[in-house]
């Protein structure tokens, strides 16, 4: 009977470690796209955004809907793309989707091998919740990242004279300078 009972407990201690480890708090954004580096090198292992965008809405388990913003960070001395997008939510039986406007999913994957490391739902800003004239494979084409120059670390949806646009950040791989504009 003793022994059943600490089974029967290490068991519900097992349990209860696995759930609390998934509970954790989901790591904030830094500040600024590259504060987070470690240095100012990106390496060749991280994947470039223009290779796997596309195959990313509807393929992963990392977006809801259409990416409003992707961005590349060192967490936890692994380097991972944080990726934001609209959740369209699940349907009931009359068609209605349970996902408000603002209602959206922010998960990050590995950089290298782009399997998903964790996801959470989040409210979306103003500036994603609207709609551009580029959408996100447009706009990742259209920050003219070609290998082996300048590779993109951040596309973020902003407003620009009260309209949502895209703001592209670069990486120079042959100095490690950082540059932004906005599309």
């Amino acid at each position: 009977m003793r022994f059943r009972r600490t089974v029967v407990l290490s068991g519900l201690m097992s349990a209860s470690a696995i759930a609390l480890a998934g509970c954790a708090a989901f790591p904030a954004a830094p500040s600024a796209v590259g504060s987070d580096w470690p240095s100012t090198v990106v390496p060749s292992a991280v994947r470039w955004p223009s290779d796997w965008v596309d195959g990313m809405a509807g393929e992963s388990e990392a977006v809801g809907g259409p990416i409003v913003g992707l961005r590349l960070e060192y967490v936890s001395e692994h380097w991972m793309w944080r990726i934001r997008s609209t959740d369209q939510g699940k349907t009931d039986l009359l068609g209605e989707a349970d996902a408000g406007p603002a209602s959206g999913v922010e998960a990050l994957i590995d950089a290298a091998d782009l399997s998903l490391v964790r996801r959470h739902g989040v409210t979306l800003s103003e500036a994603e919740t609207m709609e551009t004239a580029t959408n996100y494979h447009d706009a990742v084409q259209a920050s003219s990242e070609e290998w082996p120059g300048p590779r993109l670390v951040e596309l973020q949806r902003v407003l620009d004279d009260r309209q949502s646009t895209w703001r592209v950040t670069t990486y120079d791989t042959e100095d490690g300078t950082l540059s932004s504009r906005t599309l």
